[in-house]
């Protein structure tokens, strides 16, 4: 009979550099690429001008791809790293074979761990990126939050992808493909399911209900994506 859900939690967080992180390999790869991001936000900052630039409708892609497009790059590809020996001779099924029920909450856990770091590792990078503007004020804190729908939804793209196909390599070609047609395309090509709202100034160049409805929509995708990923087929 298998564990109650509980029980299965515990020995998770208990056994996490046990079993899916040995010596806690990933999360030291996940803080250095989050401590260069954030050295980068230092010396690199945001110019003073960033709004009233936005409010002329111009397009900051030269600004603004560093948070709308490289940040969450990053993190889909830590992403599939994290899950990247589950499908080697089939480690999947013997991980999923413990977690009792229809739903897979360690890979959940797994997931949410890099993503929530990522997260906050931007948002606090981010902070001092636009610090020229606000620092970490009302006006910081709107910029630094709008990133991260981006870092939920390609992260949890790329484990949709990986998991349905029980192939790393698929979900990286999918990943890919859309990052590189909506990087190149500067959000037009797949519009409200676009990454680059912020670098695209989709609030003053089309609207503020275009803008905040691609948000969400970006968000509920995620939650799409992490669903399907996470639902066993038995």
């Amino acid at each position: 009979m298998r564990t109650s859900i509980f029980k299965t939690d515990n020995v998770f967080f208990k056994h996490y550099f046990k079993i899916y992180d040995i010596r806690g390999f990933k999360l030291k790869i996940t803080a250095a690429l989050l401590l260069l991001l954030f050295v980068y936000s230092v010396f690199f900052p945001a110019p003073s001008n960033y709004l009233l630039s936005l409010r002329a409708k111009y397009r900051l892609f030269s600004v603004d791809r560093l948070y709308d497009y490289t940040v969450p790059l990053l993190a889909a590809l830590m992403t599939a790293f994290a899950f990247f020996n589950d499908y080697k001779n089939q480690t999947y099924r013997f991980l999923g074979y413990y977690h009792p029920g229809p739903f897979n909450r360690p890979m959940v856990y797994r997931w949410a761990i890099i993503v929530f770091l990522f997260c906050i590792g931007s948002f606090v990078s981010a902070g001092f990126y636009y610090r020229n503007v606000s620092f970490f004020g009302l006006t910081g804190f709107f910029l630094s939050v709008r990133f991260l729908p981006n870092i939920v939804f390609l992260s949890a793209l790329m484990l949709c992808v990986t998991a349905l196909t029980k192939n790393s390599y698929a979900g990286l070609f999918v990943t890919l493909v859309y990052y590189i047609l909506d990087l190149f395309s500067q959000g037009r090509f797949f519009k409200l399911f676009s990454m680059g709202a912020n670098a695209a100034n989709f609030y003053y160049a089309i609207s503020p209900e275009y803008y905040l409805f691609n948000r969400l929509l970006l968000c509920l995708a995620a939650g799409c994506f992490l669903g399907l990923a996470c639902y066993q087929r038995r």
